[in-house]
């Protein structure tokens, strides 16, 4: 599944749109962020580590690495 479908699942279980999460990112950031250059580095998948941190944390989510379990 690509980032900007899991990170919309989380954004509507936590109602925030994208201008929301785009504005509070810049905020955290300091500097502009709009909801289309955000939207581009999602669909693009551009978006640096330390951004999804933030995302995560603005929506009140840890973003951790986990193992993965062999089958």
């Amino acid at each position: 599944m690509s980032i900007i479908n899991e990170l919309k699942k989380v954004m509507l279980d936590v109602n925030v749109n994208l201008t929301e999460l785009a504005e509070s990112l810049g905020k955290r950031l300091n500097k502009p962020y709009s909801m289309q250059n955000l939207s581009n580095k999602l669909r693009n998948e551009t978006i640096t580590h330390r951004e999804m941190i933030i995302i995560a944390d603005i929506l009140g989510y840890d973003l951790k690495f986990v193992p993965k379990v062999d089958k």
